[in-house]
């Protein structure tokens, strides 16, 4: 073979083998997609295994004990009884959607829910409201479960909030608002299974709570009560 044909083959192997390169690139990236999707699939998520009613008693506990170290003297009882126009006291449920890979499909996790308890006061001052705030941030800065995460003014809502954070992805948050003079927040918590979820159930079925909201009284009114 002449001299000056070698470097024009050579060059066509390398060419030949660069564009094999490029083809087996993003079929191995393909593939490493789709099998760490099915291994993600397969797995379930780090989620505690909690009951629903064993959930919503424990966050009507958390929220019973910031709502009476707020020590405003009304009552937010679910059933209405004293409850004024626009008050809230509301245990929600929702679904909770794996990361990762997972979360392309958008498709909840099967038997996991993520719960929270909201409530809010209507026409709360801002000597009051703000008042209850400061007394909050004490007992939630003394205690040794919650860390402080919030305190101050938030110019974007025009509130005044404290938030905190205790182990386990449990988090308390309680703002007044200048807007409508509304004190409201509440306790939310991290996603979990439900361990007793019938196995015939659908992906569009939530576990149920099993309970109702619980009412909020001041401090004089819970004594007594746990809040572990």
């Amino acid at each position: 073979m002449p001299e000056s044909e070698k470097p024009a083959i050579s060059g066509l192997k390398a060419a030949g083998i660069g564009c094999a390169v490029l083809v087996l690139v993003p079929v191995v990236f393909l593939l490493g997609l789709i099998i760490t999707y099915s291994v993600q699939r397969a797995t379930p998520e780090d989620y505690p295994e909690v009951k629903p009613e064993a959930m919503a008693r424990r966050l009507g506990s958390y929220s019973q004990d910031a709502y009476a170290a707020l020590n405003i003297d009304r009552i937010l009882d679910p059933a209405g009884e004293g409850m004024r126009v626009g008050d809230e006291n509301r245990l929600s449920n929702d679904y909770c959607y794996p990361d990762g890979l997972e979360s392309l499909a958008d498709e909840p996790e099967e038997g996991a829910y993520q719960m929270g308890h909201s409530w809010a006061l209507q026409d709360v001052d801002k000597g009051q409201g703000l008042a209850a705030l400061r007394r909050l941030h004490s007992h939630l800065e003394a205690s040794a479960a919650w860390r402080i995460t919030q305190y101050g003014y938030d110019d974007e809502y025009r509130e005044w909030r404290v938030s905190a954070e205790r182990d386990g992805g449990y988090d308390v948050s309680v703002a007044w608002s200048v807007r409508d003079r509304r004190l409201g927040g509440g306790v939310s918590a991290p996603c979990a299974y439900d361990p007793d979820w019938p196995e015939e159930s659908q992906l569009s079925d939530l576990p149920d709570t099993g309970t109702s909201s619980p009412p909020l009284t001041p401090r004089a009114m819970s004594r007594g009560l746990s809040t572990t």
